[in-house]
């Protein structure tokens, strides 16, 4: 943003819901997400992860819970349950 103020980016921090129920997967699951080119993430509360994304592409908690962390997930429960 600070190399080209025009760059057509959304930033912000959305809430996700987890499935994980084990304290590490979600600890496993918070580190995967912040691998992830343009997301960290911030905190985890209950069954819930706030990410900071830097083009937000979804709102809605379900939607955001898809798109960010469904594919870290289904491999996540295997081994965590």
């Amino acid at each position: 943003r600070v190399l080209s103020p025009r760059l057509d980016i959304n930033p912000g921090i959305v809430r996700i819901r987890t499935r994980l129920k084990n304290p590490v997967g979600r600890m496993i699951l918070a580190n995967s997400i912040t691998l992830t080119p343009g997301t960290l993430s911030v905190d985890i509360v209950g069954d819930y992860l706030y990410i900071h994304w830097v083009d937000v592409q979804e709102r809605d908690t379900e939607a955001a819970s898809r798109r960010i962390a469904a594919s870290f997930e289904k491999y996540l429960e295997v081994i965590f349950g």
